[in-house]
């Protein structure tokens, strides 16, 4: 091989070892930034992760402070319902009372006011007025009747009084009691309801904390598959920059060598490259054929 062609090989060969250093420097500066992109990432994604344990022990928390609630409100219940079994009896007398009045009322038939009214009116007609036999024996009827209405009236008056009298009375400090529990039983209610808002408000921030932080992972994921692509190439690059020196040296060393020497390795060179087409099978030149049979390596 020629010097001129020689100095050729070696210009081409620094020419693509410039270059290789150039795309080498450049994914020196992608690796840089994909690794700081990494290593935000994964930041975020654990600074999430952290959000999402301690979000994760309140509900647990408020649902234990809630369940304390409920056995309040069931001990408060049987409070309840201890006190409607006291209060039954005074009810049940009250229904009784209730039933015998009514009776009362239907029979008297008006108010007491009305029909004492139709008595002094029906009286003073009897007494005072002059009225045939028939017409006087219709009042005297009619009187007694409504003497007979009035007892009854009196004693619907009576038993709505004693009506009264067990509300005001006997109830009374049973109704304040029933009405405390029922405030309770109210005020627990609505706190073990805002507890459950509560909960379900942590619940939905955790799930979408968590779901950014699975986003982040999968991008983090993604920046250390591309982290690995360009380590990848850079050691390509590597390799073939130390393929090219020992090119380069072996150029620079052919070189130095004499015009003999150059000719029996570019000899060798090309015997070695036409056994390498011949082993796959590839067509040869009839120089390639020739170096084969000289070699004695076609057969």
């Amino acid at each position: 091989m020629k010097n001129f062609e020689i100095i050729n090989k070696l210009k081409e060969l620094q020419a693509r070892m410039a270059e290789l250093k150039e795309e080498e420097d450049l994914l020196h500066v992608q690796l840089r930034n994909r690794i700081n992109e990494a290593k935000e990432l994964r930041a975020k994604r654990d600074e999430l992760n952290d959000k999402v344990k301690e979000i994760s022990s309140k509900p647990k928390e408020i649902l234990s402070e809630r369940k304390e609630i409920w056995e309040d409100i069931k001990e408060t219940s049987v409070e309840k319902r201890n006190l409607i079994r006291q209060i039954q009896p005074y009810l049940q007398r009250i229904g009784e009372l209730r039933k015998v009045r009514d009776s009362y009322n239907s029979a008297s038939r008006g108010s007491m006011e009305r029909l004492v009214q139709i008595y002094a009116e029906t009286a003073d007609r009897l007494f005072n007025a002059d009225v045939n036999l028939k017409s006087e024996l219709y009042l005297y009827e009619g009187l007694f009747g409504l003497r007979d209405r009035i007892v009854m009236k009196r004693k619907a008056d009576r038993l709505h009084q004693e009506i009264v009298r067990i509300k005001e009375e006997d109830l009374s400090i049973y109704n304040k009691s029933m009405e405390e529990l029922d405030i309770k039983i109210d005020v627990m209610k609505e706190r073990s309801h805002t507890e459950l808002e509560t909960a379900k408000n942590l619940w939905s921030e955790r799930d979408a904390l968590r779901a950014q932080a699975q986003t982040h992972h999968k991008e983090y994921l993604e920046k250390n598959r591309l982290i690995k692509d360009i380590k990848r190439s850079i050691d390509m690059k590597k390799v073939e920059k130390h393929q090219l020196y020992k090119e380069m040296d072996s150029w620079r060393s052919e070189l130095k060598k004499s015009p003999q020497e150059r000719n029996e390795l570019d000899r060798n060179r090309k015997l070695k490259d036409a056994l390498v087409k011949y082993k796959r099978g590839e067509s040869l030149s009839l120089d390639e054929m020739g170096l084969l049979l000289e070699a004695g390596e076609l057969k």
